[in-house]
């Protein structure tokens, strides 16, 4: 029995090693139109890959706020442990008799990185794919607050 719980106890703090990426990035937004609005300054969000960190920049580059989905950066992970997939999408301007499409293609509204500016960002989608869970986050772009998940 204690081989049982010995062997789960290694997955167990594996697995604990990292906060889930919406959570963090749910986070990382609201900083984001903090820095924003406190500094009366535009303040850019984006996500690097190679370390699963959301990043805050201001415009002329400087690091305002870094938010880690995995806590300890661990040989596994540096070795090719899976990593969340992020991407964002601005939700172009609606058009058409019922105002429910845009004229834009979607590879055109592919964010490198969200911009805020005091009061307001971008309206904007973050795509997670992470453990074989994909979800889609709706920001408002006055709250900074996920409204909803794209689909409910």
């Amino acid at each position: 029995m204690a081989g049982l719980v010995a062997g789960n106890a290694g997955a167990f703090v594996a697995g604990g090693n990292f906060e889930p990426p919406d959570r963090v990035l749910k986070k990382a937004v609201l900083d984001a139109v903090y820095f924003a609005g406190e500094r009366k300054r535009a303040t850019y969000l984006r996500y690097l890959e190679d370390n699963a960190t959301f990043l805050l920049a201001d415009a002329e580059g400087m690091e305002l706020s870094r938010h880690s989905v995995f806590q300890k950066w661990t040989k596994e992970l540096e070795d090719g442990g899976e990593l969340p997939e992020v991407s964002f999408r601005a939700i172009g301007p609606l058009s058409g008799p019922e105002g429910g499409k845009t004229v834009y293609r979607d590879d055109t509204l592919e964010l490198a990185r969200v911009s805020f500016h005091a009061g307001s960002c971008v309206p904007f989608l973050a795509t997670i794919q992470f453990r074989e869970k994909s979800q889609t986050l709706f920001f408002d772009p006055f709250s900074g607050y996920a409204l909803k998940e794209e689909g409910e």
